[in-house]
């Protein structure tokens, strides 16, 4: 009897060492892609005969969207930048809506045939798993939003002076 009694609790310690690590506070990690769309008006710019040149209109209104996952759509920062040099980014970094809309003005460029780059940041999210009836705390769900680019489909021309 004891030896049935011995071998029947070193069967529930050793099921209990295998079913408990993976119920207790399990986190996944979900790499969540995604694509960004740029639109850019207006689509020409004129230069300003009078020193120092400059382009009229003198910002350029650019407006987009993020399309991921619901978790990675939102408060995300939009840099921007031309093709002529991707690595600098004008105007200011702007931060996406609830759905991922986004608006921003940025300096209009000096060179025709500019096209308008938009990077998105790299950002990791936490959101507890939605289990009815169990704790919220018990699972936790991690997306790594990666880091999206894309680019206006048409380029920007710059007229000479007249």
């Amino acid at each position: 009897m004891k030896r049935l009694l011995s071998a029947s609790a070193v069967c529930a310690l050793a099921v209990g060492l295998i079913v408990v690590p993976g119920a207790i506070g399990k986190t996944s990690t979900k790499h969540v892609g995604g694509t960004v769309s740029v639109n850019v008006t207006p689509t020409t710019v004129a230069t300003n005969p009078t020193p120092p040149p400059t382009t009229i209109p003198d910002t350029l209104t650019v407006t987009g969207n993020v399309a991921s996952n619901s978790g990675c759509r939102k408060a995300r920062t939009v840099h921007f930048s031309y093709s002529g040099a991707p690595l600098t980014f004008v105007g200011s970094p702007v931060t996406t809506g609830p759905n991922g809309d986004y608006t921003a003005s940025i300096p209009a460029p000096t060179t025709t045939g500019q096209t308008v780059l938009a990077t998105v940041d790299q950002v990791n999210r936490k959101f507890a798993a939605k289990r009815k009836g169990k704790k919220a705390k018990r699972g936790r769900i991690v997306f790594d939003c990666m880091q999206i680019t894309g680019s206006s489909s048409t380029s920007i021309t710059v007229l000479p002076a007249v």
